[in-house]
């Protein structure tokens, strides 16, 4: 029996609009990663996924502005994610 391609992926996409809404609730004032969370799940899917990509794209983007610096520049960049998820 195959397995569907959509519940293989469902954990990873919840996953990922975690991070995702963790590194919003970041820089959002008076909102917690969990309210952003609520506040993603609630809209279609395709702008949940928009979302969540373009946060991530954002993270990747920095992480490779980052790499730059060789590393200590990379040590800095988890170290801000570190310090922005918690």
């Amino acid at each position: 029996m195959p397995a569907n391609p959509t519940t293989l992926f469902a954990p990873f996409a919840r996953r990922c609009r975690t991070v995702a809404a963790a590194l919003i609730g970041a820089f959002w004032r008076g909102k917690s990663g969990a309210d952003v969370e609520a506040l993603i799940t609630d809209l279609a899917m395709r702008r949940q996924v928009s979302v969540v990509v373009g946060v991530l794209a954002f993270l990747f983007l920095v992480s490779l502005f980052a790499a730059q610096f060789g590393l200590v520049g990379l040590a800095g960049f988890f170290v801000v994610v570190i310090l922005l998820i918690r």
